[in-house]
């Protein structure tokens, strides 16, 4: 079994979720087995692997595993079901229901989502008027969760429960003896006796050795080494442990052998020697690792994404059809992105074509989306820049631009130049560590630019937009492009870590 270790998935997915989904997908498609594995409580993973196409055997959650809920029936619990005394009150107020009794707040009911009845949550009241409880549901209709408070407020102890009403987990907090919070996990009842843990880093790891007791030749590829790859160094039970880079792994990319290491793997490459491979998106970032750490441990290449078949098979979309002088970034908001850098060479295009428009598709981290607006204002843009927010039809956005940005200072593989080129979206982008010089074939299907030059930026975009035969062109090259990165050519190179591990 090839595991996928990830700390949580949601609706709003990164790159790396994307990475993960696809991999899956390309697994099952060659009886490879495999499954995603996440550690974070989640009342709607299963809804969210419903909207991810993923089926209940496709992912296994810590918390489901313990309590035994990886595959339950949906029937949500209704306001209607809901037992409250028979003297009490209720008052609605939007998506909450205050219950009273003779003058005293008992409870309120909070209603999941912005329509219908179901009931996501209740919190309870003492005679002061103080929380005592808060009881959970899981979107399939299930008390999942139990939170007891103290006098001030404060979470003591929190109770996970399964379908057959059960405790399973628990968390109690407490203060040490210098103050601070600690955090202590007991597993109930599990293979016959109950276990405790000083941290969720513990209660991780004994998760992975249960995933590891299914009398297989287990792989666990790690995909956030920050969260996860604590638990896996520490497993007790033998297993073979894959580090996955899905970014570049230094600081720096003009000191390649020196450089302080990308925060998201320092970690993990200072133990080095726990892994028994690793797997580097593109050729230049495998020439980059094995030159700082050696070959003593095997770095395949394999591409993070891929084109399905039916991606490959579909008709192109006629450049005329596209919105003309339309130009989409879709990337993370993220400081690494750099969307500033894009609306300050917009104002440029913006000048010399008062019709062109760029739209930023994609969630927001932090407050950057506040301090973007800002910038847009400020620049008297509101009118021709937009920030459309994460969206799951993305190919959509691919097939209605002219031109695709990402201006990011540091990459990954980026599946998002892999997708834009398969749905004949020119782009440009920085030339810079790892992946945009392999996707974009540079001045046939896209342009690659310096890293920070942004006047470089906003006159390639208007030497574009002043040639569309000639961004025609490259749209049809980017189609063609994309045949490199085939399902079948990436799972060949899969083939080439599976026969390692099987030899």
């Amino acid at each position: 079994m090839y595991y996928f270790l990830n700390d949580n998935l949601q609706y709003g997915k990164s790159g790396i979720e994307h990475a993960e989904l696809s991999r899956l997908w390309l697994f099952k498609k060659h009886h490879v087995p495999a499954r995603i594995v996440t550690r974070i409580f989640s009342m709607d993973l299963h809804a969210v692997m419903a909207a991810a196409g993923l089926e209940d055997n496709d992912l296994v959650n810590l918390f489901d595993f313990f309590v035994g809920s990886q595959k339950v029936p949906t029937k949500p619990l209704m306001l209607a079901d809901f037992d409250v005394p028979n003297d009490a009150i209720k008052t609605r107020h939007d998506r909450q229901i205050q219950v009273n009794r003779q003058d005293q707040l008992l409870m309120i009911i909070y209603l999941r989502g912005t329509t219908g009845d179901e009931i996501s949550n209740v919190q309870y009241f003492d005679t002061t008027g103080k929380t005592v409880k808060m009881t959970w549901w899981d979107t399939r209709g299930f008390k999942c969760l139990e939170q007891l408070f103290d006098w001030s407020g404060k979470i003591t102890q929190e109770a996970y429960f399964g379908p057959d009403g059960q405790i399973h987990l628990e968390k109690d907090h407490f203060l040490n003896h210098t103050g601070q919070e600690h955090l202590t996990w007991r597993v109930l009842d599990y293979q016959g006796q109950d276990w405790t843990f000083n941290g969720f880093n513990a209660l991780t790891r004994f998760f992975y050795d249960a995933l590891n007791a299914n009398n297989q030749a287990n792989v666990f590829i790690c995909d956030r080494t920050v969260e996860c790859a604590w638990g896996l160094f520490n497993m007790m039970t033998p297993a073979k442990k894959v580090l996955h880079l899905h970014n570049d792994h230094v600081s720096d990319e003009h000191d390649m052998l020196h450089a302080t290491l990308n925060n998201n793997y320092a970690n993990a490459l200072n133990n080095w020697s726990k892994w028994d491979a690793v797997i580097a998106a593109t050729p230049e970032q495998t020439a980059d690792v094995q030159a700082r750490f050696g070959k003593t441990i095997p770095t395949f290449t394999i591409p993070v994404g891929f084109v399905s078949q039916a991606t490959l098979d579909q008709s192109p979309v006629p450049f005329q059809q596209r919105e003309s002088q339309l130009i989409v970034q879709v990337a993370r908001l993220a400081p690494e992105k750099q969307p500033e850098q894009t609306i300050t060479a917009f104002q440029q295009v913006h000048q010399a074509f008062p019709k062109a428009k760029l739209e930023f598709w994609g969630y927001a981290n932090g407050d950057i989306l506040t301090q973007l607006k800002q910038q847009v204002a400020t620049a008297n843009l509101t009118q021709v820049v937009s920030f459309k927010g994460y969206t799951t039809d993305v190919n959509k956005v691919y097939e209605r631009a002219q031109i695709g940005l990402l201006p990011s200072r540091a990459e990954g593989f980026s599946l998002m130049l892999l997708e834009a080129q398969a749905h004949g979206l020119p782009m440009i982008a920085n030339d810079v560590k790892y992946g945009p010089s392999d996707i974009i074939q540079d001045g046939q299907s896209g342009v690659l630019t310096e890293n920070g030059n942004v006047d470089q930026l906003a006159s390639t975009m208007l030497t574009l937009l002043r040639q569309p035969d000639r961004l025609a062109r490259f749209s049809q090259q980017a189609y063609q492009n994309v045949h490199r990165y085939s399902e079948d050519a990436v799972f060949k190179q899969w083939q080439a870590l599976f026969d390692y591990f099987s030899a």
